[in-house]
């Protein structure tokens, strides 16, 4: 009996708790840290953002409709040397950020 109910204690202690906390799943930011394509609403918020401009050669950005990257994909982009800012709308499916500095948002 003793073995019965020590094995029962074991695949309880084993067996994730119905209760157990649930995972966390990322929040958008109001942030765009550096380099990437980051997701609309999954990634970084709709809104409008300010970069202080480029890091060494040159800051570009993109605001995209899709992440195929085809150039029928970008719905406006640039090229900045110093200070920019963009509005990223909730219909853009990404923005594309290389070699700029953190982009932060402002509205």
């Amino acid at each position: 009996m003793t073995a019965t109910a020590t094995r029962g204690r074991e695949l309880a202690a084993a067996t994730p708790s119905a209760t157990a906390a649930p995972h966390n799943e990322s929040k958008p930011k109001g942030e765009i840290p550096g380099d990437g394509t980051f997701l609309v609403g999954n990634d970084i918020k709709a809104g409008t953002y300010r970069t202080e401009g480029k890091n060494q050669y040159g800051c570009y950005w993109a605001r995209l409709s899709d992440t195929t990257g085809e150039l029928n994909a970008i719905i406006a982009n640039g090229n900045v040397q110093g200070p920019a800012i963009v509005k990223v709308a909730a219909s853009d499916k990404a923005f594309q950020t290389t070699d700029c500095k953190p982009w932060k948002k402002i509205g």
